[in-house]
């Protein structure tokens, strides 16, 4: 007794084709989508370590530059260092305090903003 199959039941193997096609197609897309935000990702990350640590070397020796003139001022260099440390203990402080409610928000938003927004 042969069965019977209807239309529905039948794929041909230009169904089969396209279907292998598309995913190959879809598998393809995503590869490049990922390396698309891998590159955006690496750029950002090399250029934004640059500027970070040109901004480091600078917040130094603008720290250096203080703490010597405030040494020279009061006829100390080490108060002239030790009134700088208290600024940055202070300002450290500060920071500690409204880090949750306003620093690590906006940090968040920003990095997610880089990743997913940054296409040329």
């Amino acid at each position: 007794m042969p069965e019977t199959q209807t239309k529905e039941q039948k794929v041909t193997p230009d169904l089969l084709t396209l279907i292998k096609e598309y995913i190959s197609t879809r598998v393809e897309l995503t590869r490049l989508t990922v390396i698309e935000r891998l590159t955006v990702v690496t750029a950002n990350l090399i250029t934004d370590s640059f500027v970070l640590i040109m901004g480091v070397l600078t917040f130094l020796f603008a720290s250096v530059t203080l703490a010597l003139y405030l040494g020279e001022e009061f006829g100390s260099y080490a108060l002239g260092f030790g009134i700088v440390a208290l600024i940055y203990f202070a300002l450290a402080l500060i920071m500690y305090f409204i880090k949750d409610k306003l620093v690590e928000k906006y940090l968040h938003d920003f990095m997610v903003k880089r990743i997913f927004n940054k296409k040329k």
